[in-house]
């Protein structure tokens, strides 16, 4: 456990919440599809982080997850942009996933 949330990658964690909470446009995808943007900055800008640099520099870490989170939103929605069509399908697999994994309730009243 103190290997996953070393002090480098809290920071990371922390920059992509602030760099996607920046960039988030409730507006536009609603409360749930924002908070889902924010976690997706959130592990973007801890991976792209953990994986380019070392852990010696903390504060780097934390600057490096605020553009990261920033991007992670815009990249969404580029590829939903450039891929309509597989964007669709993917949402379609994640949410049939998901239903599977908690049970829809359709299936528990019949």
């Amino acid at each position: 456990m103190n290997e996953a949330f070393t002090l480098a990658n809290c920071f990371a964690l922390g920059g992509g919440f602030l760099g996607a909470l920046v960039v988030s446009d409730y507006k536009r995808y609603g409360i749930v599809l924002t908070l889902t943007f924010i976690v997706i900055g959130m592990v973007f800008a801890a991976a792209v982080t953990e994986y380019y640099f070392t852990q010696n520099h903390p504060w780097l870490f934390a600057g490096v997850g605020v553009f990261a989170g920033m991007a992670s939103t815009s990249l969404l929605d580029a590829f939903k942009a450039t891929a309509p069509k597989l964007a669709e399908k993917l949402i379609n697999a994640v949410c049939n996933r998901a239903e599977k994994m908690i049970g829809d309730t359709d299936d528990r009243q019949k």
